[in-house]
């Protein structure tokens, strides 16, 4: 067999074993080298064969649906048209499908596997270049972790690359081109097995940071810590809270959304020291006990409680074990501590053994105002103007504002610092979109209540526009996930135009029809909202690019959609 074949067989597996590589390891940091949350992926994934362990490729739509806004929206069986496929979207199972008939065809005629091979390559080189040029690639930031995985990655296979070189060389071409094929077949499997094997080193330096840190947190006398949790709402209302209280005391934080245990650990090394009055400790958790270690670390004084919702429920295992988890916070506050918790959340089943509970809702503010690029209200006979969008950020900010009024503060200067919020990029913010369209950027995070208040702000602030959502769905809900979904769809359906779904695996949620009142066996229009399912993202920034004119308010809800709006601003 030519040598030449052979090696541009070499070659392109090598890059199509590279460019999965680089993807297994970002899902992989994406989800924080969690087994939890990896079976929650797959779990969710559905189209992830058994086959597949933890193949974790994208699940894939199969159908695709759109309904006009008039007699097709009457219809609700209608007929679902099935997407073309190429070896770019085809699913997993698919693929490991084809790599195994290629090496049962090896057994018989090894000229035509080895130009079957070469056929099924160059597709999936083909693949590579799309996602290149769609700048769709996926890679990891390259941490000393990445490295050092990728590292031992190669070793495996430049070890059996050796073994088996001499060989082929010696007339045993179809042996290497056959281990060539086995190893991209089982490049996710090795990652996820270097992974597990690597764990335990990590976890030991992980414990080593977290013990220095704790004892520095000891050693220091004048700081006091405040944690922030919940199920939302903790990184805005953090950057609230340190806007106010650094117009009047020296305030260090976690930054962004690092909120996990060796995040915290940290910023106690890198950043706090007694030169501070306060340190602002937002904390994250998807199981019980987590939060409980990070207060260990820090041991905060004043707890806020932000909300709790169906967020990573899956996770979690149920809303029990959520507020149970959420509540770690204010059970590790001493006696003497300050809890400061959102009205909405029941929690009469646990015990708090605390001198001073303050709570928060709206109930407590008047004459709320909602604008397009702010929001008035007054508390306690104060009047506030934030520059923010949506009235729901209210709530986070009244918890910073009781905060910063029980370390001293009072309602005027508050009232003044609250002039200095600005909108980071962790919350929802307006962007000018092509043709004047106005883009409202909410793909920081997408939780069930978030993307209701986002809706609800739409509906208030832009009452004369079309008004168009793109929304990819919320993961890790677990068997909540379908009743979330439909209560989504239907607000969406009430307040929206048009509504972007990039999340195929909910499209059977979605009902365009519903018994007319008073009029039995007859449909009606579910809404006005025209529902469009679509997972290519390039496809679906060619769809909304007709649709942007002035007048137009798009909301982007979830990461996935932030993708498609960072196309559609790059678009010249």
């Amino acid at each position: 067999m030519s040598t030449i074949l052979t090696t541009i067989i070499l070659i392109l597996v090598f890059l199509k074993i590279t460019r999965d590589s680089l993807f297994y390891l970002w899902l992989w940091q994406v989800k924080e080298y969690r087994i939890d949350r990896m079976k929650s992926y797959l779990k969710e994934n559905s189209n992830v064969g058994s086959i597949v362990p933890l193949g974790l490729w994208s699940s894939g739509a199969k159908y695709k649906t759109s309904q006009n806004a008039n007699a097709k929206r009457l219809h609700i069986n209608t007929p679902q048209t099935p997407l073309k496929r190429g070896i770019a979207t085809m699913e997993p199972a698919a693929v490991y499908f084809i790599g195994l008939v290629l090496i049962l065809i090896s057994y018989f005629n090894q000229s035509v596997f080895a130009y079957l091979v070469l056929i099924f390559f160059i597709f999936t080189f083909y693949q590579i270049i799309k996602e290149i040029k769609k700048r769709a690639l996926k890679r990891p930031r390259f941490t000393f972790k990445v490295i050092l995985i990728f590292f031992l990655e190669a070793i495996f296979y430049f070890s059996f690359f050796a073994f088996y070189w001499i060989p082929a060389s010696a007339g045993m071409t179809n042996s290497l081109i056959l281990f060539l094929l086995f190893f991209y077949l089982i490049t996710p499997i090795l990652i996820a097995v270097i992974i597990l094997f690597t764990n335990p080193f990590f976890n030991f330096q992980k414990k080593r940071i977290i013990k220095r840190a704790s004892l520095k947190m000891r050693n220091l006398k004048k700081i006091r810590v405040i944690g922030i949790t919940g199920s939302y709402g903790k990184t805005s209302t953090k950057e609230f809270l340190y806007t106010i209280l650094n117009q009047k005391y020296k305030v260090v934080k976690t930054e962004g959304n690092n909120n996990t245990n060796i995040g915290v650990a940290y910023t106690v090394l890198n950043k706090v020291n007694d030169d501070y009055d306060y340190f602002i400790c937002e904390m994250g958790a998807y199981k019980i006990g987590e939060i409980k270690e990070m207060c260990k670390i820090v041991e905060p004084e004043i707890g806020i409680l932000t909300g709790i919702n169906e967020q990573h429920l899956e996770l979690f295992g149920s809303m029990e074990n959520t507020i149970k988890a959420k509540f770690e916070l204010i059970e590790s506050l001493p006696e003497n501590g300050l809890a400061i918790i959102n009205s909405s959340i029941k929690y009469q089943v646990l015990s708090i053994k605390l001198e001073n509970i303050k709570h928060f809702s709206l109930d407590s503010v008047s004459d709320i105002r909602v604008y397009q690029d702010c929001v008035k209200f007054i508390y306690k006979n104060q009047k506030f103007k934030a520059d923010f969008l949506g009235k729901h950020y209210i709530e986070n900010l009244l918890a910073a504002i009781i905060t910063a009024k029980k370390l001293g503060m009072n309602l005027k200067e508050i009232s003044e610092a609250v002039k200095k919020i600005k909108p980071s990029k962790f919350m929802m913010r307006k962007l000018w979109g092509p043709d004047n369209s106005v883009f409202i950027d909410d793909s920081y995070s997408a939780n069930p209540d978030g993307v209701i208040v986002a809706l609800d702000y739409l509906d208030e602030a832009y009452k004369d526009y079309q008004k168009i959502i793109v929304f990819s769905g919320i993961i890790e809900l677990g068997k909540s996930s379908e009743g979330v979904h439909k209560k989504l769809f239907d607000r969406i359906g009430e307040v929206c135009d048009m509504a972007y779904i990039l999340n195929q695996d909910t499209k059977s949620l979605y009902s365009p029809a519903r018994p007319a009142s008073g009029h039995k066996g007859i449909m009606e229009p579910a809404n006005k909202c025209e529902f469009v399912f679509e997972k290519d993202f390039d496809k679906m920034v060619n769809m909304l690019r007709n649709n942007l004119e002035k007048n137009t308010v798009v909301l982007f809800e979830s990461r996935g959609a932030g993708v498609v709006m960072k196309k559609l601003k790059n678009i010249k």
